[in-house]
């Protein structure tokens, strides 16, 4: 038999991926874009039971709360966010891996910690937390959305000498495991992340949730979406140009990039590893501001500069957090182009929203310009 087709190869990853959901968690008449744009809100409450509902509604700061105290157990918590994140991408086509064996497991640890000391390991104790695919985590694929990545470890093929195939992983990955967050899924992006939509040959379309006949953004794409959705309750991707905070603004959720060095970035899949320009940053998206405080703040306090050392060497400074907190009132400084081509109307208007909504809210609004164009080659 020749060698598979790259259609093949694409085909059975996205049988691989539904044939990791459970039986039961397979929605049996599932509604086209077309039949059904909107799957925000209660739309999901059907799939799901009472308990599942009241848990992956609660943000991740009430989650953590409830599990760093034992109300809640990291097991039934994992098992609410594998149900509605299986749903979530049946719907918006989200998820590229799946490690809902492992997260139980890693769950039951957690909770036999708690039973055994009635403390928590970590800040995010029980935490749910998903990643976009450019995060290597042992015994998943990290395929960026090539479909030629599938089945190696970043295009080589198994075993390569200094990085065997799925068994490596992204720093960041190891802090949120000692901080006690369970990670169970990794999120769809385009390949080579370099768009501001996220579709790719493995998958197809990741669709927004709120119109799933349009885009969720990216190239953070499978996150927007999935936590849009509350199959997450918050989660990490990464960011260059916008692709934590479009689809963050496509999906009405939060997100933040990071200045170059906050977060650590080490053993990231990588396309253009050694050509670095304008630096990819890694950063939080969640449903909430205060579930964005809480996973920054929970990563800085493990001195992440140990282990990356491009990490710049600055712990969460409370006092800076306060002088901020302490202010009546703020001042924005709003750029509407670059000085050489103006924006659509769509995004003239929320800027200009945004603008509104700031000074009704007491702030100043200061409006920039660029003193130097663009130079464009000719």
């Amino acid at each position: 038999m020749g060698a598979k087709s790259w259609q093949e190869i694409a085909a059975a990853k996205r049988v691989a991926i539904l044939d990791s959901i459970p039986r039961e968690y397979i929605i049996p008449d599932l509604p086209t874009p077309e039949q059904q744009r909107d799957v925000t809100g209660t739309f999901v409450h059907k799939y799901l039971n009472p308990r599942e509902i009241e848990i992956t509604e609660t943000d991740a700061v009430g989650i953590v709360a409830k599990t760093a105290t034992g109300e809640w157990t990291a097991v039934e918590v994992t098992k609410a966010f594998i149900h509605r994140a299986s749903i979530a991408h049946q719907l918006t086509n989200c998820l590229h891996e799946t490690a809902f064996p492992a997260a139980l497991e890693a769950a039951a640890a957690l909770d036999l910690h708690f039973s055994q000391t009635k403390k928590p390991l970590g800040p995010l104790h029980g935490l749910p937390v998903s990643l976009k695919d450019q995060f290597h985590v042992k015994g998943l694929e990290t395929s960026m959305g090539y479909v030629g990545w599938l089945g190696t470890f970043e295009g080589r093929a198994p075993p390569h000498p200094d990085y065997p195939a799925n068994t490596t992983e992204s720093v960041m990955v190891g802090e949120l495991r000692r901080l006690g967050a369970v990670i169970y899924v990794k999120t769809a992006v385009p390949h080579t992340l370099m768009c501001g939509e996220t579709v790719n040959n493995i998958i197809g379309y990741t669709l927004s949730p709120t119109n799933r006949l349009l885009s969720s953004g990216g190239s953070s794409g499978g996150e927007g979406a999935l936590i849009a959705l509350k199959g997450s309750p918050c989660g990490f991707g990464t960011d260059i140009g916008g692709s934590i905070r479009i689809p963050a603004a496509f999906n009405g959720i939060y997100g933040i990039r990071p200045s170059a060095g906050r977060l650590p970035y080490e053993g990231m899949a990588n396309s253009m590893d050694g050509q670095n320009s304008v630096l990819s940053v890694v950063g939080p998206l969640a449903g909430s501001v205060a579930g964005l405080r809480m996973l920054v703040k929970a990563i800085l306090s493990t001195s992440p500069w140990d282990e990356d050392p491009m990490v710049v060497e600055i712990p969460w400074r409370e006092e800076k957090e306060k002088a901020v907190a302490g202010k009546e009132k703020l001042v924005f400084g709003v750029i509407r182009d670059d000085g050489v081509v103006g924006v659509t109307p769509p995004i003239k208007r929320a800027i200009n929203i945004a603008v509104e909504k700031l000074k009704a809210a007491g702030h100043e609004v200061s409006k920039k310009h660029h003193k130097t164009p663009l130079i464009l080659c000719p």
